[in-house]
């Protein structure tokens, strides 16, 4: 048996709810209601929004990180498991940042410690 008792609210909620629904006073439900900030946590981790959410802090600091002209060549584009992709339009943009890929990296983790990114990977297109 649960040893949670309902509270004098929870009994209030259900003799309206009964009375409206006009049924005889059934058992009375004592489970907590649930809040939508409780709950928010949980579905930004089901809905997989939580990558987004640093993929947007890494777009907001990418800028500053490579550079003006690179930013205009470039763009992050998928963050997973830690290995963060980045687009590129040019051929030039792609050799000019494997030369600079370990520099980045590390500013990376840097200036976003937790989004804890562990690789970069460049692709065209």
């Amino acid at each position: 048996m649960d040893p949670r008792k309902p509270t004098a609210a929870m009994r209030r909620r259900h003799n309206l709810i009964a009375a409206w629904r006009g049924v005889e006073d059934g058992p009375l439900m004592d489970l907590p209601t649930l809040r939508v900030g409780d709950l928010a946590t949980q579905i930004v981790a089901k809905a997989g929004l939580a990558n987004r959410v640093k993929l947007e802090d890494i777009l907001a600091a990418w800028q500053e990180i490579v550079g003006t002209i690179l930013f205009r060549l470039t763009r992050p584009d998928t963050f997973e498991r830690g290995v963060l992709t980045v687009r590129l339009l040019q051929p030039t943009a792609h050799h000019a940042l494997m030369q600079e890929k370990v520099k980045i990296l590390r500013r990376l983790q840097e200036k976003l410690p937790d989004a804890k990114i562990k690789d970069v990977r460049f692709r065209h297109g």
